[in-house]
């Protein structure tokens, strides 16, 4: 399929982990700009050498350093991308973070910056970026969630709600926007081959046939492929509103 992502501008976070560093190494495959916002240096020139590794182009690789849960420099961020490169066709919020931790022995600062990283730093990056596409009057954004928002988990508490908000923002948001062209969509990875899942995995190993259809852990890339297919118009542009989940049939 021809997903016609030639140039597109593309604004992705969480690039530089397993994920996320998929789903760049894909645009870039499909010959879009990918633009990463980060904030380590190192990872980011780490991701490039990967990515050169597995002869992934990299020409159209840029990357922005940005505190994702300082509004006003995501706005300048953003501003600064726009003023570059003329456009953001997309927008992928992918960084994640959790600890894995009995919810009464967390503390407030523990569950606050879970909940920041996973629901408010998304919708606030969202925000700056309509701005763009409502002049545009074209866009798409691409939320990733995870199997906990709706399944049952110990230790996840501050994550799993968090994820749970950040599909009911992505059914909300499509409501608003989608007069004005723009699409928004949500991904929701089940156990996936990850530094992040590693816990999980290792819990799991021995559960995982009885606990996915397809007996094994998903594969980055199978996350990587929803997201381009998501963003591109030649292939999803009557997609709005929805929570893909991609988990091998989690029991």
């Amino acid at each position: 399929m021809n997903l016609k992502l030639d140039n597109k501008v593309v604004i992705i976070t969480g690039a530089t982990g397993g994920i996320g560093g998929d789903i760049v190494a894909e645009f870039l495959r499909e010959k879009a700009i990918a633009v990463c916002l980060i904030r380590n240096k190192l990872k980011m020139e780490k991701l490039k050498s990967k990515l050169i590794e597995e002869d992934v182009p990299v020409k159209n690789l840029y990357s922005y350093k940005c505190d994702l849960l300082n509004y006003d420099e995501i706005v300048k961020t953003v501003g600064d991308i726009n003023k570059k490169f003329s456009k953001v066709n997309s927008l992928v919020n992918c960084a994640g973070y959790t600890k894995e931790y009995p919810f009464a022995m967390l503390d407030e600062e523990e569950i606050s910056y879970t909940l920041d990283i996973n629901l408010k730093s998304p919708m606030m990056l969202t925000h700056a970026v309509l701005r763009i596409m409502f002049r545009q009057k074209n866009g798409s954004i691409i939320n990733v969630s995870s199997i906990s928002a709706v399944k049952k988990g110990r230790g996840i508490v501050a994550y799993a709600s968090a994820k749970s908000g950040i599909e009911n923002f992505t059914r909300t948001l499509a409501a608003e926007v989608g007069k004005k062209n723009i699409r928004v969509n949500c991904i929701r990875p089940g156990i996936i081959e990850t530094s992040m899942s590693g816990q999980v995995m290792s819990r799991t190993k021995d559960q995982i046939k009885e606990i996915t259809c397809l007996g094994r852990f998903g594969k980055t890339k199978e996350i990587s492929k929803m997201a381009t297919f998501l963003a591109s118009d030649n292939s999803s542009s009557y997609i709005t509103g929805e929570c893909i989940t991609i988990d091998g049939g989690i029991i």
